[in-house]
C-alpha cells in the first residue's frame, strides 16, 4: 500500500472475500461538480436513523434557505430548508427507503431577508469540544456515506472507549459513483480540515484517510491538502496520512477498511471502537467543518447521476428534497432502455418506483441503468457452487440462509451468519444463479428482530 505521508505497516486491501466489478466511474469521473437550482423541494423530517423530527413551520409559511423548519426533539436530527420559499404543505410524501413519510414541501419564492448568511468563526479551531458537538448536531450532520447515523453520537465516545486512531472513508468502492470523489478532488482542504476536528474531538493523535488506487488525483490532491495545511503543527496535532488500497469491493466497508488500513479485525457483533478505530466518511469530514467553522446547516449535498440510460451523467451539488424526476430532466433525460432506476449504488441502492421520489441525505448517487447493465432474470434454485461463500468478505454462508429461509425456516438461520451480514451484494452478484441473497438475508433478518420485539422486555 502506497502512503503519502510517514509510512504505516499494513495490508492493501482485506484478507478475505470481495469482488472486483466493473467500475464504470468514466461517466462521471471527469465531470466537475455543478449546482443545481430547485424550483421545489420536499424536504422529509426523517433524514437519519432514528425517530422523524417534529415539524415547525406550517402550510403558507415563508423560510428562508438555511432556517430550522424541524426540531430533533423525539430523538430525531435538525432539519433546515434546502431553498428559500413558501411552505405549499406538511404532509405524507414518497420517501426513498420508507415507503412514505411526513414531509415539508417548499415552493421557491423571494422572501423578505433573503437566503440565511453563515458567518466565518474566526476562532472555530479552539472552540471547546462541547462546542463542536452541539454546532455539529446543529447542523444536522449524519453519515453522508448512506449510513445517516448522527454524527455527534458517533463522536460522543463512550467513556470506557480507548480510541487512538481515526479512518476517514475517502474508498467510495460502489461502482458508478463519484461524488466523493469530485469532493476530494475539488475541495480537499475543508475534508482535511473536517478530518482534524474530529480527531480533535475523539481525542486522538492518528488519522488515516483510505483512498482506492483508481482515484490517485484524489489522493494527490489531499495529501498536498495535509502538507499546506500543517496538521501535524496544530494546536492539536494529528498524524494524518492518505494511504492508497486496492481497488476491490467492498473496499469501502467499516470492518474492510479497518482491516486494510491496520491490520486490525472487528470482532462479530461489535463495533470499530472496540478495537481502537471511529470510520467516517469524507462527505461527512467536509459538513462538520461546515457545520464547526460557519455553523452551517447541511441543506444539500453531491450527487452522482450516472448509468447508460441518462443522456448526461453528472455530478450535481443538489438541494435536499430536490425530485429524481427534477434531477433526470437537468441531465437530458432517459436515454435507452431503461429498466431499473436505483437511489445509491449497484450494489447496495435502492430500486426507485416512484420518481417524485426525493433526494435525502443518505443519497449519493442515481442510477438509470439498462437492460445491458443490470440482469432482470428470473432466479434459479442453488447449485451449491460455493461461489457466495468465496465472495463474501465476512465468511457468512447466504446459500444456507436462502435455502432455510425458502423451506420457512428462517429462525434456524442464526448460525450462517445473517445478522453480520452488512448486505454489500458481493454474494448475488457472482451467484450464476441470480439468485437475491441479500433478499434472503434481509428477511431472514426481519424474522430475528420479530421475534426480539415479541419477547417479554
Amino acid at each position: 500500500m502506497l502512503f503519502f505521508g510517514r509510512s504505516h505497516g499494513a495490508q492493501n486491501t482485506f484478507a478475505r472475500g470481495g469482488i472486483h466489478p466493473n467500475d464504470r466511474k468514466e461517466l462521471t469521473g471527469d465531470a466537475p461538480i455543478e449546482p443545481f437550482r430547485a424550483t421545489s423541494v420536499t424536504v422529509h423530517l426523517s433524514q437519519s436513523l432514528g425517530s422523524p423530527s417534529r415539524s415547525l413551520v406550517s402550510k403558507d409559511a415563508l423560510v428562508r434557505r438555511g432556517q430550522l423548519i424541524a426540531s430533533d426533539d423525539g430523538g430525531g436530527m435538525p432539519v433546515h430548508a434546502p431553498i428559500s420559499g413558501i411552505v405549499r404543505s406538511v404532509d405524507k410524501a414518497p420517501h426513498p427507503s420508507q415507503v412514505v413519510g411526513e414531509a415539508i414541501v417548499i415552493e421557491a419564492k423571494e422572501v423578505p431577508g433573503g437566503d440565511m448568511e453563515f458567518a466565518d468563526d474566526a476562532e472555530w479551531a479552539s472552540r471547546d469540544r462541547d462546542t463542536v458537538l452541539e454546532r455539529i448536531k446543529a447542523a444536522g450532520v449524519v453519515g453522508l456515506g448512506g449510513a445517516v447515523f448522527p454524527t455527534y453520537r458517533k463522536l460522543m465516545l463512550p467513556p470506557d472507549a480507548k480510541v487512538d486512531t481515526l479512518i476517514i472513508n475517502g474508498s467510495e468502492c460502489e461502482p458508478y459513483l463519484t461524488c466523493d470523489y469530485r469532493l476530494m478532488l475539488e475541495d480537499p482542504e475543508s475534508v482535511v480540515m473536517g478530518a482534524w476536528i474530529m480527531a480533535r474531538t475523539i481525542g486522538v493523535g492518528r488519522c488515516l484517510i483510505g483512498i482506492e488506487d483508481n482515484k490517485r488525483q484524489a489522493a494527490d490532491a489531499l495529501a498536498a491538502a495535509i502538507e499546506r495545511l500543517g496538521v501535524a503543527k496544530m494546536s492539536h496535532p494529528v498524524d494524518m496520512s492518505v494511504a492508497v488500497t486496492a481497488t476491490k469491493y467492498p473496499q469501502g466497508s467499516e470492518k474492510q477498511l479497518i482491516q486494510a488500513l491496520t491490520g486490525r479485525l472487528v470482532p462479530a457483533r461489535k463495533l470499530p471502537l472496540h478495537i481502537g478505530v471511529v470510520v467516517q466518511n469524507v462527505a461527512t469530514a467536509h459538513a462538520c467543518y461546515q457545520a464547526v467553522r460557519y455553523q452551517a446547516p447541511v441543506i444539500e449535498r453531491i450527487v452522482t447521476v450516472s448509468g447508460a440510460g441518462v443522456a448526461q451523467p453528472k455530478n450535481l451539488r443538489v438541494p435536499l428534497g430536490t425530485s429524481v424526476a427534477d434531477l433526470l430532466a437537468h441531465c437530458g433525460g432517459i436515454k435507452g432502455d431503461v429498466v431499473k432506476v436505483l437511489a445509491g449504488g449497484p450494489m447496495m441502492g435502492r430500486t426507485i418506483a416512484d420518481m417524485n421520489v426525493p433526494v435525502t441525505k443518505g443519497i449519493g448517487g442515481l442510477l438509470f441503468l439498462t437492460r445491458a447493465e443490470t440482469s432482470l432474470d428470473g432466479y434459479q434454485s442453488c447449485i451449491g457452487c460455493g461461489e457466495c461463500l468465496d465472495a463474501c468478505p465476512l465468511g457468512l454462508e447466504p446459500n444456507r440462509v436462502s435455502q432455510y429461509v425458502e423451506a420457512g425456516r428462517p429462525m434456524e438461520t442464526e448460525r450462517f451468519g445473517p445478522i453480520e451480514c452488512f448486505e454489500c451484494g458481493c454474494c448475488s452478484y457472482v451467484c450464476p444463479s441470480y439468485r437475491p441473497l441479500v433478499q434472503f438475508m434481509q428477511l431472514a433478518k426481519t424474522a430475528f428482530r420479530r421475534d426480539a420485539a415479541r419477547r417479554p422486555t
